[in-house]
């Protein structure tokens, strides 16, 4: 009898360590199939409770030349806090539909860039170095305020550059932006207040219409390059070890979040381009309790979202913020996530 039972018990034992083996073999890995509407970062935060481990997916990943565009159909292996994207996939090519994540974080399909939409009145940009193209002198009637459809009289720079069609932005300066640390001048915010298109070209004399209004137009509206408002910009990665700050925010908000255009204090002139990445973060508070304790520790910064470089000029850009876990403000970091 005692044998009998003895043998039951071993067993029963074996039975459970086998299944717990199966139970824990099965904890450690789970495959996840991608459906519309995924991200990289919010598999993140679902499966290993971090969303910022996105990039390492990424990373790891050659094949994802854009960090937003997965496939429905493609597998997802959840190993002991980290993900695996499994190579083949080929049901998900089967399907044909790719799918992209837009300023509003929304996934749309099919497309091969993210579509940035610049709402409201206009990005506008930080003056540095450039020279205006023009400027509206008067109108065709008189009027002090003009809006769309007005004609007026433009002087431009290089007249003989001027042809009939021509489209030219409209801008306005606004106060001098100074960098929040340095506290030093980087230039003068351009607000946009729309567009005019050359209807005339008589001698000297230039008249165009008013095509745009976001802002009241007034004489002595500048001219510079113009630049459409919706813009299909195909995210890229940018250069290695590429640092700035906010340095300004389009709607001059105090609080940043997703949505928001703001402005960086890097540009072409440091290898930004449209479409580059940026994290934006703030150095970890450490408590003065901890510091006692432990003496000064270094730590990572803590990551707040994410933004796209939209228009990147000489010395600045303007970038919109598609993904925000935490307020942001000017004078965060920016780090462009590189090659």
């Amino acid at each position: 009898m005692t044998r009998t039972l003895f043998r039951r018990l071993s067993l029963l034992t074996l039975i459970l360590i086998l299944s717990g083996a199966g139970l824990a073999s099965a904890a450690e890995e789970q495959i996840y199939t991608i459906k519309k509407g995924d991200t990289l970062w919010d598999l993140s935060q679902k499966f290993i409770d971090d969303p910022y481990y996105w990039p390492n997916v990424w990373a790891k990943n050659p094949d994802i030349t854009n960090p937003h565009l997965i496939f429905p159909g493609q597998k997802i292996r959840i190993l002991d806090g980290r993900l695996e994207i499994i190579p083949a996939y080929p049901e998900a090519k089967k399907e044909g539909e790719s799918v992209t994540i837009n300023s509003t974080g929304q996934v749309k399909a099919p497309a091969e860039s993210v579509t940035i939409k610049s709402a409201g009145s206009g990005d506008g940009f930080i003056l540095t170095s450039e020279k205006p193209l023009g400027m509206v002198v008067d109108s065709v009637d008189n009027r002090i305020l003009l809006t769309e459809n007005d004609l007026v009289f433009v002087k431009m720079r290089e007249l003989p550059a001027v042809k009939v069609g021509d489209t030219y932005g409209l801008f306005e300066r606004g106060d001098v932006v100074k960098h929040p640390h340095t506290k030093e001048p980087v230039g003068t915010m351009m607000h946009n207040l729309g567009s005019v298109k050359v209807t005339e070209i008589n001698g000297d004399t230039v008249i165009a219409k008013i095509n745009k209004v976001f802002r009241e137009i007034t004489r002595g509206a500048e001219l510079y390059e113009y630049q459409p408002l919706v813009k299909e910009i195909t995210l890229q990665r940018g250069p290695a070890d590429l640092k700035g700050y906010i340095i300004a925010t389009r709607d001059e908000k105090g609080t940043i979040s997703t949505n928001d255009v703001v402005f960086v204090d890097l540009g072409t002139d440091d290898g930004l381009a449209s479409g580059n990445l940026l994290y934006v973060s703030q150095p970890r508070k450490v408590s003065d309790e901890i510091i006692q304790h432990t003496g000064h520790i270094d730590l990572p910064d803590a990551v707040l979202g994410a933004a796209v470089v939209i228009e990147a000029k000489a010395k600045t850009a303007s970038a919109i913020v598609i993904k925000s876990v935490d307020a942001s403000f000017i004078g965060d970091n920016v780090s462009v996530v590189a090659e």
